[in-house]
């Protein structure tokens, strides 16, 4: 049997044979006056949850009402007493006599008072009860308490931590600014303080880093965002992985630096190489990409196979210097039959060798 939440723990008092011999009705209304006698006492709410099914099959709101008024009182005298009246008024509601139920009620109130000082130590367990209640009321509040002030130590620390390494960039930034290049001063600004937000160590980090990929010319302005926001990513996920990511000490940050980092694209230089190859080999020659390796034999007399970019150097003059190195190469290799070599014409010297070292 499951409960909903708000009838508390009535599912210890109610057994599953109890709530079944309720009217359909009438389960609802009835855990609802468990649960609040419960609350009297753990075991007025067990004797209570037995008797009530009893009573509400009478069909008697009215007896029901009267039920648990008398329970209670007696209960706040004594709960142990409250819980024989809670036994014993449905038998006494059958009996010819209608006033039998609260003479007795009556006389058990009286019992359990007792003497005037009976009387007072009742009040005073009563009024421990409600203190005792109310402290275990607190114990969750006093546990959070517990808790924030651990969290908030902590964070006091992490900002003691965190100060110490801004005045470590306070001290670091001004000669880093000396060095950087003007045109690149806009982009890096931004990036080291997008880091320094999130973590001062990891910026002292980037802002050394970032001075270097700039000013060589290493990542354009928008790959040095990029680079930034993948390394935020992995700080986000871990400090210290973070911070090596920032001063290139982790694979995955030279990974990303090497996609970023820009150079003299094959298709924005092809026309001029294969003008240049055709010219130096005497015959039409295609320039293809190893991007199109797939698709692709190699080694042909018809094309020459760069790569899709050129970054062997820092500018686009020296890495179209490198371009025109490697389109001469191959096209001397077709214009010299490099390419058009079979083995099939010197097969007496293929057969002279496989019978020399492999028969």
């Amino acid at each position: 049997m499951t409960f909903g939440p708000g009838v508390g723990n009535v599912g210890m008092y109610v057994a599953r044979e109890m709530l079944v011999s309720v009217p359909e009705d009438q389960r609802e209304n009835y855990l609802r006056m468990v649960e609040e006698i419960s609350d009297l006492k753990y075991q007025l709410g067990v004797e209570v949850a037995r008797q009530l099914p009893r009573l509400l099959a009478q069909s008697n709101p009215e007896l029901v009402r009267q039920y648990l008024t008398q329970v209670s009182i007696v209960a706040k005298l004594g709960w142990k007493s409250g819980v024989e009246v809670a036994k014993q008024l449905p038998d006494l509601y059958e009996a010819p006599d209608p006033e039998l139920a609260a003479n007795y009620v009556e006389i058990i109130e009286h019992a359990t008072k007792g003497t005037a000082e009976s009387a007072e130590n009742i009040e005073l367990a009563a009024e421990l009860s409600r203190l005792e209640k109310e402290i275990q009321e607190m114990e969750p509040k006093v546990k959070r308490a517990q808790e924030l002030r651990t969290e908030l130590s902590a964070h006091d620390r992490r900002d003691e931590k965190r100060k110490k390494h801004a005045v470590e960039l306070a001290t670091a930034l001004p000669p880093l600014l000396a060095r950087l290049r003007p045109r690149h001063r806009p982009t890096y600004l931004a990036q080291v303080q997008r880091v320094a937000g999130a973590d001062p160590e990891a910026s002292l980090e980037a802002a050394d880093t970032l001075l270097d990929l700039l000013n060589g010319e290493r990542v354009s302005h928008e790959g040095a965002n990029e680079w930034v926001n993948r390394g935020l990513d992995v700080l986000e996920r871990n400090k210290e992985v973070g911070r090596g990511y920032f001063r290139l000490g982790s694979k995955y940050s030279l990974q990303v630096l090497e996609e970023l980092r820009e150079g003299l694209a094959l298709k924005s230089v092809a026309r001029v190489l294969k003008l240049y190859a055709t010219a130096l080999s005497g015959r039409d020659i295609a320039i293809r990409s190893t991007e199109d390796m797939n698709s692709l034999e190699i080694y042909t007399a018809d094309h020459i196979v760069l790569p899709a970019d050129m970054r062997v150097f820092d500018d686009e003059r020296q890495n179209f210097a490198a371009y025109k190195v490697a389109t001469a190469q191959g096209a001397g290799r077709i214009e010299f039959g490099t390419y058009a070599f079979s083995l099939d014409e010197i097969s007496d010297t293929v057969d002279a060798i496989r019978t020399k070292y492999w028969s």
